[in-house]
This record gives C-alpha cells, sequence and structure tokens, in this order.
C-alpha cells in the first residue's frame, strides 16, 4: 500500500495503542454525524431490518456482553488453552469450552454437532444399527451412512424422529446444563444437503424415503429448521441459549459456493433460529488471496442483514499459525470487522494450527471509537466506514487498485505507518486508520 502526500514512520510493527481523541472534535472534522453519510459516498441496498435498531438481548439467557468500541473477540475452542486469564478482558465467548468455569464477563459453550452423536463416541455406528437401526440415516444407495466430512466415527442420525430428539438431550444436552454450562454450541449446521441424506429404515425394516437429490430440496430445508427451532426451544425451556455454526458457502467455497436465492432464503432462516451465529468462513477462508469481488459483497451483506444478531466471525489464516501470516492480510481482517461491526459483533483470526489457542493478534488490539456512520461505498470498489477516532476502507476488488481523499489531518494504521491527504489500496486490502 501507498500513501499520497504522505510520509512513512518507519516505526517497528507493535501492538495498536489507542490514542486519545476528542470524539465530538473527530466527528466535525470527519464531515459525519451519527447516522449520516458522507458527501459522496452511497450506503449499501439491504434490506430494512439491517438499518433498525439494535433490540436488547434476551434478558432470560446467560449471553456474551461485547463492548461498545474495540475488536470483541470470541474463542473457538480453549483445548490449547491451559490459562484463560490471557484472555485479558479481550475475549467474551468461548465456542465448544472444555469447562463452564470462565474469568468474569466470559460466557463458555459446549460442543454438539447437529445430525450427529459427537462427542460421545462411545455410541459407535455397530451400536445404533444394533440397537436403534431406524435411527441411522443413509445415502441413496440405502446401504451408506450419510457420513459428514468422511469421518466414521459418529453416525449420522435421523433427526426428525421424536426418540432421537429425546435421546440426544438426554444423553448429549442435560448432562452439559447440569455441569453449568448456559450456551449449547451446535456445529456443522448445513442448511445444503451437501451429504446426501436420503432417508432411513422404519423398525420394521422398510425403507423411509425423506429427500431427493437436490442439495436444496425444500423438504430437507423445513426438516432441518425444524430441529433447529424444536432444539432452540427446548434449550430456552431450560434456560440454555443456542449456538448455531452456520457457515457461509459451508465453508468450501469453491466446492459449493451458492448465492441462489434458495440458498441464501435457507440460510438466512436458520441463522435467525440461533441465539449466536458462528460463521467459520469469515474474510479470508485458509486463502492468501482473502476473499473478493461477488463473493465477499454476499458475506457483507449477509453479515449486515445479521448485524443486531450475536456473531462470531471466523477469518481463517492461510499459514499454520496466525503470526506467519501477512501483517497485511491481519489488518485485512480488522479492517473489514471495522467495516460491519455493531455490538454484537464477535471476532477471532485462526491459522490451521492453532485453532484452539488462544491468539494474542496485535492488530485485534485496534481501537478506533464507535461508528459514526454506516459502511459506504465510495466510487466502485472502495468501501468506508468513519469511527469518532477515526475510519476503516476496504478494497475488496481483486483487479482494481482505487484511492481515497483522506479528511485534514494525520492518520496512521495499524503497523504504525502515516497517511495524509490520500491513500491508495491496491487490490484485496484494508486499512484501519487511526487519527493522530
Amino acid at each position: 500500500m501507498k500513501s499520497d502526500k504522505s510520509s512513512m514512520s518507519g516505526r517497528p510493527c507493535q501492538p495498536w495503542r489507542v490514542r486519545a481523541a476528542v470524539a465530538g472534535g473527530l466527528a466535525a472534522l470527519l464531515g459525519a454525524t451519527a447516522g449520516g453519510v458522507p458527501a459522496g459516498a452511497t450506503e449499501p441496498e439491504l434490506p430494512p431490518v439491517a438499518k433498525a435498531p439494535c433490540p436488547a438481548q434476551d434478558p432470560t439467557l446467560t449471553l456474551p456482553v461485547p463492548p461498545e468500541h474495540g475488536v470483541s473477540q470470541a474463542q473457538v475452542f480453549d483445548r490449547q488453552v491451559t490459562d484463560p486469564s490471557v484472555y485479558g478482558g479481550r475475549v467474551q465467548f468461548v465456542w465448544g469450552a472444555l469447562s463452564p468455569n470462565q474469568p468474569p464477563g466470559v460466557v463458555a459453550s459446549t460442543y454438539i454437532t447437529v445430525f450427529r452423536n459427537a462427542p460421545l463416541r462411545q455410541y459407535t455406528y455397530d451400536w445404533f444399527k444394533a440397537n436403534h437401526p431406524d435411527w441411522i440415516a443413509y445415502t441413496a444407495d440405502r446401504v451408506t451412512p450419510a457420513w459428514e466430512f468422511n469421518n466414521h466415527v459418529y453416525t449420522p442420525l435421523d433427526v426428525g424422529n421424536p426418540e432421537v430428539r429425546q435421546w440426544m438431550f438426554q444423553n448429549m444436552i442435560e448432562p452439559k446444563i447440569a455441569a453449568g454450562f448456559k450456551v449449547i454450541a451446535v456445529d456443522n449446521v448445513g442448511v445444503r444437503n451437501d451429504f446426501k441424506r436420503a432417508g432411513h429404515y422404519d423398525a420394521d425394516g422398510n425403507w423411509v424415503q425423506q429427500f431427493n437429490d437436490d442439495p436444496k430440496d425444500p423438504v430437507y430445508i423445513d426438516y432441518l429448521t425444524d430441529w433447529l427451532t424444536y432444539l432452540r426451544d427446548g434449550l430456552h425451556a431450560r434456560g440454555t441459549a443456542a449456538a448455531f455454526n452456520i457457515t457461509y458457502h459451508g465453508a468450501l467455497h469453491d466446492q459449493y459456493r451458492d448465492d441462489s436465492p434458495e440458498y441464501l432464503e435457507a440460510i438466512s432462516r436458520a441463522i435467525s433460529i440461533s441465539d449466536i451465529w458462528l460463521n467459520e468462513q469469515g474474510f479470508t477462508v485458509h486463502r492468501a488471496e482473502n476473499v473478493t469481488d461477488d463473493e465477499w459483497l454476499g458475506m457483507f451483506k449477509l453479515v449486515r442483514k445479521f448485524r443486531c444478531h450475536l456473531m462470531v466471525i471466523d477469518s481463517k489464516l492461510p499459514t499454520a499459525y496466525w503470526y506467519e501470516a501477512t501483517p497485511q492480510q491481519r489488518e485485512w481482517v480488522v479492517a473489514n470487522y471495522f467495516l460491519h461491526r455493531e455490538r454484537p459483533t464477535m471476532m477471532v483470526s485462526t491459522g490451521l494450527k492453532d485453532y484452539a489457542a488462544f491468539n494474542d493478534v496485535p492488530e485485534q488490539r485496534a481501537d478506533i471509537g464507535t461508528a459514526i456512520t454506516p459502511p459506504v461505498k465510495n466510487g466502485t470498489t472502495l468501501w468506508t466506514r468513519r469511527y469518532t477516532q477515526g475510519l476503516t476502507v476496504v478494497n475488496p476488488s481483486s483487479t482494481v487498485t482505487a484511492t481515497l481523499e483522506l479528511p485534514e489531518g494525520t492518520f496512521t494504521d495499524l503497523h504504525s505507518n502515516s497517511y495524509r491527504g490520500s491513500v491508495t489500496l491496491p487490490p484485496n486490502s484494508g486499512l484501519v486508520l487511526h487519527a493522530d
């Protein structure tokens, strides 16, 4: 990235320092008022719900309370976190925690899967075959179980069966609630039937066809959302919240990318049922080139549609460990976070091997105050959002370089580079700029 009419400080990369700023004066400097749109910029076309005031949280549930400003972090699994005090007030939610006991201000959830008996390994396919053969979900050949991710440890079950639902609550959920967990983390909520469930056998050994071979079979989508609703309502009756991993494109963007109206309607239905939404795709998807162009816009619109919903956006970096990713990619992740951020929004960045560790990413210490405009599009490619102590700018194009005219004054990015006058962003990049 380069800055026109700027001087580069040359200081080494260091954790972001929050600088003092007068919010009202800076808001005037940036030429914006709360909720206003700067001249020359346009708001994205979003449904009316995406602009409505955010309602209060359900007081009957124990839910994470993200801070009003800065980066609110989540922890996805904590197998490598030996001492949760390292969170230091920066983490508000743990997805798939080993223990319900957490530092003050941290809400823990416990892990299950939506269609399978995970994490109860003692119940094998052979056990289900011997004891409950009519519970097993099969593919169209009527022989092969509808294994997920080619994992044969956990058995795919017919969650439309009332006996299966009762068994899952009694064996997978209620013991965890009794142990003190206030949130159940439900993994692998696929709104497409990509693992090719077709049906099951009844108690007399007769085949029961449930779904056709269309991954967006409306019968399958109704089946899924009925189960999610039953699950959430059952949890609420027990004073417990539901956190669903509903990942845009199933985190398999190249294989299962789907922007059809049917898919978007189905994923929206599923998200709306949850109390907390985990999206494991984020804006990187284990790719060096990030998420760009129409794929970026689809993700952005979905996230903004649910801007008032408690959510965790996990941007998976392409390296083994987070610190091996380039500073530019780490800043891209945080720039996107500030672009779509509302108070219920949490984020996490993970590499391939540090998924269950606490990743103290210095860029995620950024704090540019509170938003004073919605996200707006500047020109043909840039997206910006102004905050009381700075602004964020994202260039999601994979091909176009673009220049943003800056307000008067000096701005500093997350790696101590200074900018005055304007800043030029290459394709596939983002900056978080603090006003000095």
